[in-house]
């Protein structure tokens, strides 16, 4: 077997722990979700599962990590195909965060496994974030110029956005909450990048 042919096989079996693992938090919940039930749920031993992860922390930390790679992609895919800044945050916020929104009112203790809270430590969550950030600093980078006038950078206001935009995830009473509170951060957001 090549090594090209080794690092396909070791990934997709990785991916088929963490989509098992994700369907499995889906039905039981992230606190009693056990590591027989991922294993089972992937078609693999225990035994195959524990040499691949020690715990379910590191299952989570996986997950967060594949999640993010995976919105990352979605959205710098569906950007080919928008014009405008404002298109592009429209497309952020429904990946990013109102798919995630939908998810946490679906799926018992979701918001723990979202948030990295109760299993796991914060590291990962902060690298998961990191990659949502680096994505919209890109985006703003354009405007850097219109943002130093308001005394800020593209990474402080993607911070800023990201950071604001998921924090709605848990507060948001319903959609229409959400849509709001997003609505607002939008705007404002536009308006520091001289897009209003």
């Amino acid at each position: 077997m090549t090594k090209n042919v080794k690092l396909f096989v070791m990934i997709d079996r990785e991916h088929i722990i963490l989509d098992a693992a994700i369907a499995v938090f889906s039905r039981y919940g992230v606190r009693k979700a056990t590591m027989g039930d991922i294993a089972a749920e992937a078609g693999l031993s225990r035994q195959t599962l524990y040499a691949r992860y020690a715990n379910k922390a590191d299952i989570i930390d996986a997950v967060m990590r594949l999640i993010t790679d995976r919105v990352v992609g979605q959205v710098s895919q569906a950007w080919l195909e928008a014009g405008s800044i404002s298109e592009k945050l429209d497309i952020f916020l429904d990946f990013a965060i109102v798919r995630f929104f939908e998810q946490i009112k679906q799926m018992p203790d979701s918001i723990d496994l979202m948030a990295g809270s109760t299993v796991g430590s914060s590291a990962p969550q902060q690298r998961a974030e990191q990659g949502k950030i680096d994505l919209l600093a890109g985006l703003f980078e354009v405007r850097r110029e219109a943002l130093a006038a308001h005394g800020t950078t593209p990474e402080q206001l993607a911070e800023f956005f990201y950071q604001g935009s998921a924090s709605f995830k848990f507060t948001a009473h319903d959609l229409g909450h959400l849509g709001s509170l997003l609505a607002t951060l939008k705007r404002t957001t536009l308006m520091m990048l001289g897009e209003s």
